[in-house]
């Protein structure tokens, strides 16, 4: 019962913060209201617009997280690090069809857990399925789909996703620059 309640609140919520601006206080008041909403959450939970979580009470979300306009997640135990970062359009799903009768209408859900570590960079229009773990300071490429689990400090980009490099997390800054979303959560 309780957990249909918090689907029932998170969906009129999605409704209601729409108006709300993508970027400063509109993020970061959208944050303050699903924060009680998730099973676990650290503090500075930045959404975007049109966020959808299927079911809050599975989501945990460490310290400056930020989640890009129109992300889904999906029912499952899904974990999110501290000062992760999720692109647009990025899908996560913590469940799975079954086949029942060679059909997968009445034939139920599986669901495996997902977590993506501190410091990740998931690109816009990703998609991260049932199972995966994501390591820490991990990129991955806009569009791609991760259905293994990628090790830390990876750079994994394609359909499926591979490993592309090691990731260098200091390339391209002499510490001056803001990178990312840092200027604006």
């Amino acid at each position: 019962m309780f957990k249909n309640y918090k689907k029932l609140l998170s969906s009129l919520l999605l409704f209601f913060l729409i108006p709300l601006p993508s970027y400063g206080w509109g993020i970061r008041f959208r944050g303050r209201i699903y924060k009680r909403l998730l099973g676990e959450c650290g503090n500075n939970l930045a959404l975007s617009s049109l966020v959808n979580i299927y079911n809050p009470s599975t989501l945990k979300c460490g310290n400056n997280v930020y989640i890009g306009y129109c992300c889904y997640i999906g029912d499952g135990d899904i974990t999110i690090d501290d000062e992760v970062v999720i692109g647009p359009y990025v899908s996560i799903t913590g469940g799975n069809h079954l086949f029942k009768d060679g059909s997968v209408r009445f034939g139920g859900y599986q669901y495996k857990p997902i977590s993506i570590g501190k410091g990740s960079w998931i690109g816009a229009h990703s998609s991260i399925v049932a199972g995966v773990k994501i390591g820490k300071g991990c990129i991955v490429a806009a569009g791609s789909v991760v259905n293994k689990d990628v090790p830390d400090g990876m750079v994994v980009g394609g359909v499926p996703a591979k490993v592309i490099k090691e990731n260098d997390p200091n390339s391209g800054l002499d510490g001056t620059e803001q990178v990312g979303m840092q200027g604006r959560c």
